[in-house]
């Protein structure tokens, strides 16, 4: 089934998405209120770590503010799956333990920067547009997401890839140029890599790193020879 054609772009729509995850709900308050100042990004919240990847499977965020202390899933195991799945997301940590407490810990499970509550909403604001601006994302546009894949398998590239299209938001995982593991929604590995390759003209974010466990053992010469026959078989899709 292929996504909702994509809306024409709204010029005044915020260009950047922050996720907050934090279990206090006046806390919360107080940042998505004071975060208002920060321009050009549209602000959403979790109240726990499976909340937070819930969003995450379905809006493209580009930074994640997390608190550590949070019941469901703290922000350890929080930080420990989001950067195993979504590389390209910078994550921020605010916390109210010393440095005896989290040992810098969040740092080697790949956060980009600590930050002691209570926290300074102007500090917090640089903060955020620094982790924007040390993004190492690439973008590519105005080729088929089958030609993406073949180049990105010519040059043995390992990388993770942020899909796009309409509403709809997926991710690839390639090892040595091999997709290796897809999910969208609640899809994971070949539901999830069939429904993303048959989209239309995606947009295509990357990062060059691939740290999931392979589910898809495939090659992509085979899985795109699929894809054409799922494709084939749906007929054109009708006018209007």
């Amino acid at each position: 089934m292929k996504p909702a054609p994509r809306p024409h772009p709204d010029p005044e729509a915020p260009a950047r998405t922050l996720l907050v995850a934090e279990d206090d709900r006046a806390t919360l308050s107080l940042y998505r209120a004071g975060l208002k100042g920060l321009q050009g990004f549209r602000i959403l919240s979790a109240q726990n770590g499976r909340e937070a990847l819930d969003v995450l499977r379905q809006e493209p965020v580009h930074v994640l503010v997390t608190d550590l202390d949070m019941p469901v899933m703290d922000g350890f195991n929080l930080i420990t799956k989001v950067s195993r799945l979504y590389p390209q997301i910078p994550i921020i940590v605010m916390t109210g333990l010393d440095e005896s407490q989290h040992l810098n810990t969040p740092l080697d499970l790949g956060a980009v920067r600590i930050l002691s509550k209570p926290i300074r909403l102007g500090f917090l604001m640089e903060a955020i547009r620094a982790a924007v601006q040390a993004e190492t994302v690439g973008v590519i546009r105005g080729l088929s997401l089958g030609s993406i894949l073949q180049l990105l398998a010519w040059e043995k590239k390992s990388c993770t890839l942020t899909v796009t299209s309409g509403t709809a938001l997926g991710h690839l995982y390639l090892g040595r140029g091999e997709v290796v593991h897809a999910s969208y929604l609640d899809k994971e590995g070949f539901p999830a890599v069939y429904e993303i390759l048959t989209w239309d003209h995606p947009d295509v974010e990357f990062v060059e790193t691939c740290r999931v466990e392979r589910t898809i053992d495939t090659p992509l010469t085979e899985l795109l020879m699929n894809v054409a026959l799922i494709t084939d078989s749906l007929g054109p899709t009708p006018a209007g």
